[in-house]
């Protein structure tokens, strides 16, 4: 899958380096808008969110709201028809939400906020506006054969606190997340390696700058790339972003620009082809290709490349 994803997404690069000039890219930029999601009218934009795809394509969660309840959901592309959503079968009793699929598609993470043990109670949190509301935790549900198995807690090394939210899942099974800062008031992003089957301590992701809000971060399979929220326009909300991996960190984060944030998205999540991004708005679900932005910068990067002055073998 990653494999795919990548050799997709450098052919489509190199592509675009044959065609574009920074004239083109900049006009296509200005003018590039989301595409409206409906599935076939299977997604209410008043209620559904945080669209995720198994890699075929063919099938979708995303959460559900009720009121102040949340459910993930998902549904079935057959003969090229969605089907009805249903109640996914590891979700329906607590506030479930954020699914995301693996770049493997062998598990699915999500937020809940049940209890850690038997028979404990919900987890809540204070941290935001309007006091007392549902905690969150990160869950993984194995895919066994056609179906899923039971949620696990993630451990305590990624859930050390009643507010960790939003997976994002690397193809080394690199975990990115974010967390609340309790003591600076705002969100961050953080990562977690994996290691020998276990996560390790998470340290900040270092997305922008420590004093500026980041939230529903999407890393490509390779971390060659990050969609993000940054900082804070309304509600909580940012401004999408995108960041490029430089070495051992992620380069400045750079706006996507007032086209693609007039709606306020968030809640990113790459599609399968893994240059394309969901996110949802404050009037309905967006898919955005990140195509332009993607050969920009591999366009800068091609032209600040020293010259090869290596001779070569005989």
């Amino acid at each position: 899958m990653s494999t795919a994803l990548t050799i997709s997404c450098r052919f489509c690069l190199g592509a675009g380096l044959l065609v574009g000039t920074s004239h083109s890219l900049a006009a296509e930029l200005a003018t590039l808008a989301p595409q409206a999601v409906t599935l076939g009218g299977i997604i209410h934009p008043d209620s559904d969110d945080t669209l995720a795809f198994t890699p075929d394509g063919n099938t979708v969660f995303f959460d559900r709201s009720n009121g102040p309840h949340k459910t993930i959901m998902v549904s079935h592309r057959v003969n090229g028809h969605w089907s009805r959503p249903q109640v996914a079968g590891f979700s329906g009793h607590w506030f479930d939400q954020d699914p995301l699929v693996a770049p493997n598609g062998s598990y699915v993470l999500f937020n809940s906020d049940r209890p850690v043990q038997p028979g404990g109670k919900p987890l809540v949190q204070d941290y935001f506006v309007g006091g007392v509301a549902p905690g969150s935790n990160i869950w993984r549900v194995d895919r066994r054969g056609k179906g899923w198995g039971a949620p696990v807690w993630l451990g305590p090394v990624v859930n050390d606190d009643v507010f960790v939210d939003f997976a994002s899942v690397a193809a080394d099974g690199s975990l990115y997340f974010i967390r609340w800062d309790k003591r600076a008031k705002l969100m961050h992003t953080w990562r977690s390696r994996y290691r020998d089957g276990s996560y390790l301590p998470p340290e900040r992701a270092g997305l922008g700058d420590p004093d500026v809000s980041t939230h529903d971060p999407a890393v490509a399979p390779d971390q060659s790339f990050i969609v993000f929220d940054y900082g804070k326009v309304k509600g909580g909300l940012g401004r999408l972003c995108i960041a490029f991996r430089e070495g051992n960190r992620w380069g400045r984060p750079i706006d996507l620009g007032d086209t693609v944030n007039k709606d306020l998205p968030w809640g990113a999540h790459l599609a399968p082809d893994g240059h394309t991004v969901y996110v949802t708005g404050q009037s309905g679900i967006w898919r955005l290709s990140l195509l332009p932005w993607l050969r920009r910068h591999a366009a800068a990067a091609t032209t600040d490349k020293p010259a090869d002055r290596s001779h070569p073998r005989t």
